[in-house]
């Protein structure tokens, strides 16, 4: 995704804030200085120095590139095990807290693209041009993952002739599924990866990109809902509620469940993510905030439902932190691009390729040799394919009353 460019808010009335404890601390944050609450220049941020995410949240100095790309290799890494092994509880960490690598990755893509999407549907106010930028950063690159893998991967791993290869539904049906994101993905192609530990599945990431396009759906529908009404306040209360609903759904599994396996918990991050955004004046980010978040998740940690509430209300503000508190040399790592999303789609078909030619290969082994692999089709896929669709999907932002946050009249 395509941060759009800074641009000044223009002046607004101060919002009516009922009188609790929560508003009398965000009225206190509203109320600082703007020498208490800094922008950060591009240094590390000091232990003791706090930022206002709306003074930094529509700028490019953010680490977004390079925690996205951290999120799809911990997927990476997270599949490795059951590949390798055929036993999914062998990830470290699905016994002992209820997620694992992989899903908590899953979730800050969704929490960092419900965030940035909200932005951008916000800032742009139109559902075309919203329609389009989401369109151009999903479809193009996985248009040719899929083809290469139905063209490439499949002829040269399947076990029954070419003939049939091509000739079987089940080789349309993988196409079909996997680009329209309509219902649901499909994972098998004819004789293709059939002996593998973890037989017959093709690419098991794609599964999360159909709840992604929900998601986007769900946000323009309530945009569009409430246009009528002009007032731009009205898109943050609607999306409150729903976050209120989704997480009582959360919490009302985990009696039952672990958190990975949650119905809601897509939906949640992503609602989440713009929550963030819609309250981004009344948010504040520091390490000392980050540090207090940290203690309270290792106090809860082992403690099954409290564990999984804690969890969802503290990985959005520790997101917040990783991307826009560490400033220096790390935020050089922007000028290479964004290759989270190739990570992502090659990683699992490029694991089950290596795990068909080298069995015995162990998860760490796995890890490491398709990290280098995927990056080799990551990298061309962004700067060839990605970012030039990107590139045509950018409309003009519009300023003043599209950039209104919760609780603005």
């Amino acid at each position: 995704m395509t941060l759009p460019g800074s641009r000044p808010e223009a002046p607004r009335r101060a919002p009516f804030v009922a009188s609790t404890p929560f508003a009398e601390a965000s009225s206190i944050i509203r109320a600082m200085p703007r020498a208490a609450v800094q922008t950060p220049a591009n240094r590390p941020m000091p232990f003791h120095q706090m930022i206002r995410l709306s003074d930094v949240v529509h700028g490019r100095n953010n680490n977004f590139h390079l925690l996205r790309l951290i999120a799809a290799s911990a997927v990476l890494f997270s599949h490795s095990f059951p590949l390798a092994t055929g036993d999914k509880h062998t990830e470290p960490l699905r016994a002992a807290y209820g997620c694992t690598f992989g899903s908590i990755a899953v979730d800050l893509f969704f929490l960092i693209s419900g965030m940035l999407v909200t932005m951008s549907l916000v800032r742009r106010s139109s559902a075309v041009d919203f329609a389009k930028a989401r369109f151009f950063r999903i479809w193009p690159g996985l248009i040719v993952a899929v083809l290469l893998t139905v063209l490439v991967l499949g002829p040269v791993f399947t076990t029954v002739p070419l003939s049939t290869y091509f000739t079987d539904r089940a080789t349309a049906r993988y196409v079909y599924l996997n680009l329209s994101l309509f219902k649901a993905v499909d994972y098998v192609l004819p004789g293709v990866f059939a002996t593998n530990a973890w037989p017959s599945a093709i690419n098991g990431s794609l599964w999360t990109l159909p709840w992604e396009v929900r998601c986007y759906v769900a946000l323009l529908a309530i945009w569009l809902l409430l246009q009528p009404l002009k007032r731009p306040a009205s898109l943050g209360w609607a999306v409150a509620c729903v976050w209120v609903a989704l997480f009582a759904s959360v919490a009302w599994s985990l009696r039952t469940m672990i958190i990975e396996d949650a119905p809601a918990r897509l939906w949640l991050m992503f609602c989440s993510g713009a929550m963030l955004y819609l309250l981004r004046d009344r948010i504040v980010l520091s390490w000392a905030g980050l540090l207090a978040v940290v203690v309270v998740v290792a106090l809860a940690a082992g403690h099954g439902m409290a564990f999984g509430i804690v969890y969802c209300l503290a990985l959005p503000y520790a997101m917040l932190c990783a991307a826009y508190l560490p400033g220096g040399p790390i935020l050089q790592y922007n000028r290479l691009g964004d290759y989270s999303y190739g990570v992502y789609i090659y990683a699992y078909p490029v694991q089950q390729s290596l795990v068909h030619l080298w069995p015995t290969l162990g998860p760490i082994g796995l890890f490491g040799a398709a990290m280098v692999f995927t990056l080799l089709l990551a990298v061309p896929s962004w700067h060839f394919i990605e970012k030039p669709a990107t590139g045509l999907a950018r409309a003009r932002p519009k300023p003043a009353l599209a950039a209104t946050s919760l609780g603005d009249s």
